[in-house]
């Protein structure tokens, strides 16, 4: 049995490499996105901001229906077990 003890070197040519490789992809990314993107950041941000407000609206008055609903449910209930 050969008790020689291997340890992992890390080269570092493989490492310059790959964050080589990880620096232009990520520009190429960068650029790509510039170029492919369907409108500017302005535009996407206020079209963010108003369907976030369109959203907190519907769920304000889904939570306000359920409220009331409730509010319906507990009266039946009541006038239910009044009747008894």
């Amino acid at each position: 049995m050969d008790n020689t003890i291997r340890t992992n070197v890390i080269d570092t040519r493989d490492s310059k490499g790959l964050l080589a490789g990880l620096l232009i992809g990520g520009l190429a990314g960068v650029g790509a996105m510039m170029l492919l993107a369907p409108q500017s950041g302005r535009k996407t941000r206020a079209q963010i901001i108003q369907k976030s407000m369109e959203l907190q609206v519907r769920a304000s008055d889904t939570f306000d229906d359920l409220v009331a609903m409730s509010h319906f449910d507990n009266r039946k209930i009541l006038i239910g077990t009044r009747g008894k």
